[in-house]
């Protein structure tokens, strides 16, 4: 940093402890000791140089006050490298002059951010990497940038946080930007939604089409429309007003928050300034997952819109196993109702999927439906799938390669045997699928359809991977015993669920998998209740590979196919 930006900082703050200070007092502030009154007037040259600073007619020195809120402000949102202007520079610029809800001046800008661009952020901002080279420095558009913002108030999704993006650009120049009074967009929202206030939501309450508001231009045109409108509710500016301190760094963006925290399975709450519950998350590592908070970047991964700035504290509870922490979770969440969480409460997971009986003549056709569990009634059930993503995997590629819903709207007579095939399909038999894509292939050929042909290959190498018998569970957990036999940072653990409650979790101890498995089938006493068991199966159903999952149907050969997947994750095996 500049020696020049260093000490006008110092004087800032200086003049932030105190309302004002005359030139002596200021200068012993900044020099770190009274300098002789010979050289006052050459000391004070830099401080004169800072538009934050101004010198009264009495000699006194005072913080520059920002603009009042006008009629017109500009609305800005970015795209950056990174989540804090220490760890990321800007992208793109999408900025607003805006007067009412007419938009007078724009200030679009693709620039080269001198820093690697993550691949992510590239694709979202729809930049080829070959075209970064080419992008002009930001310092090319800067001082044309700062021209156009002029002395208007700024509105934008976390305001301070953006702001600092902007601030951090003109310090790494040598230069200083005059105070700025700041909108904060998400504050305002805080009013108009009582959970999550999304930039997409708050729009639509208010009657505003939105299209990809992760793109910087997005946001700023749908900012254009709804800051005005916000702005003239009743009772918003006085709380979303935020005067620029430099150097303000949130809770979640300080790295000492993740390092407070173990790397150990748990939950955290993030806790606004009076304590109130804004989000409970878990983690199957506390650290690994806030750290995550820190490296967010600003703009394109932008998901909950206000929260960063609005956590003023972070509470954390440490449980055994990410299991537990999952349910504790989901318990916490029903208790606190936090704003940000959207999903209140966990639905059972359909792990199945359903052909229902032919309707009656004239009523509408069947289809093949995921559901939670097999009926009693007389239709056709295929399951339990490992989990509800695989069913409804399942389900979309069989609707695809069978054209199903276009047949049912446009061909009942040849819906039903199209219906019968993916059926068929779905249990097993590759045939019929093959056979149907092979005719589209042929039909896309001589009609030179490219991308029909592209599609009917996408297609054909999904049916060749489908193995309905790698996706379906040997038993309902619901009503039978599994064991979970999975490595983690101690070595291998275990855990085993009866019927969708978790009765006992243990680690292998000194390589001995056969104590290891006989304590793993001795239950204890459960750890989870009934009334957790769709946030149990849904943990059961999210365990990919190298886990292992172990029907439990005797006590022997449980033991022994424990032991034996103990041993084969110990010695590194998959």
């Amino acid at each position: 940093m500049p020696t020049f930006v260093a000490l006008c900082d110092k004087a800032f703050e200086a003049l932030g402890r105190s309302e004002s200070l005359s030139e002596p007092a200021l200068l012993a502030a900044v020099y770190g000791g009274q300098p002789p009154a010979a050289l006052y007037a050459q000391l004070a040259t830099p401080l004169l140089q800072d538009p934050r600073l101004e010198r009264r007619a009495d000699g006194c020195w005072v913080r520059r006050s920002a603009a009042s809120l006008a009629d017109e402000v500009t609305v800005l949102a970015l795209a950056t490298t990174g989540p804090t202007p220490g760890r990321g520079r800007i992208v793109h610029i999408g900025a607003l002059h805006v007067a009412g809800e007419s938009v007078l001046q724009r200030f679009i800008a693709t620039v080269h951010p001198g820093a690697r661009v993550p691949t992510y952020v590239a694709t979202r901002l729809g930049i080829e990497p070959g075209v970064l080279n080419e992008l002009p420095p930001l310092d090319a558009v800067f001082d044309t940038f700062v021209q156009f913002l002029g002395a208007r108030p700024v509105a934008a999704q976390d305001a301070l946080l953006t702001w600092s993006f902007i601030d951090a650009e003109a310090r790494r120049r040598g230069t200083l930007l005059g105070p700025q009074l700041l909108i904060d967009v998400n504050e305002m929202a805080r009013a108009s939604l009582d959970d999550k206030p999304t930039l997409s939501r708050v729009a639509q309450s208010l009657g505003v089409a939105v299209g990809r508001v992760e793109h910087p231009d997005e946001e700023a045109r749908v900012l254009a429309l709804v800051v005005p409108r916000l702005l003239r509710q009743d009772g918003r500016v006085a709380s979303v007003l935020a005067s620029h301190t430099a150097g303000t760094e949130s809770v979640l963006r300080r790295g000492t928050t993740a390092r407070a925290l173990p790397d150990q399975p748990g939950i955290y709450v993030l806790r606004s300034a009076d304590q109130q519950a804004l989000y409970v998350g878990k983690a199957r590592r506390l650290r690994s997952r806030m750290q995550a908070y820190v490296h967010r970047p600003l703009g394109p991964t932008r998901r909950l819109e206000g929260l960063v700035g609005a956590v003023d504290a972070v509470d954390s509870a440490l449980c055994e196993t990410d299991l537990e922490a999952l349910v504790l979770e989901e318990r916490e969440i029903r208790r606190l109702q936090p704003r940000f969480n959207t999903v209140r409460r966990q639905r059972e997971p359909r792990t199945w999927l359903c052909l229902p009986l032919l309707p009656a003549p004239g009523r509408a056709p069947r289809r093949i439906q995921v559901c939670a569990r097999r009926g009693n009634d007389e239709a056709d059930y295929l399951g339990p799938f490992r989990n509800e993503a695989a069913a409804e995997h399942a389900r979309q590629l069989a609707r695809a390669v069978f054209e199903l819903d276009h047949l049912r709207r446009i061909d009942r007579l040849r819906y039903e045997p199209a219906l019968l095939r993916a059926w068929s399909f779905l249990q097993g038999d590759l045939d019929p699928a093959v056979v149907a894509i092979r005719e589209r292939q042929r039909a896309a050929a001589t009609s030179a359809d490219s991308a029909q042909l592209r599609q009917c290959e996408r297609l054909l190498a999904a049916v060749h991977n489908y193995d309905v018998g790698a996706q379906l569970l040997p038993a309902d957990p619901r009503e039978a015993r599994y064991a979970v036999v999975r490595p983690c940072p101690s070595g291998v653990e275990g855990f085993l669920i009866d019927r969708g409650v978790l009765v006992q979790y243990t680690l292998m101890q000194e390589d001995d998998a056969t104590r290891f498995a006989v304590e793993l089938l001795t239950p204890g006493r459960p750890r989870t209740s009934d009334e957790d068991i769709s946030v149990a199966l849904r943990w059961l159903g999210g365990n990919r590979a190298p886990a292992r999952l172990i029907l439990v149907v005797d006590e022997q050969s449980a033991r022994d196919a424990i032991e034996d997947a103990a041993l084969a994750l110990r010695a590194g095996e998959t």
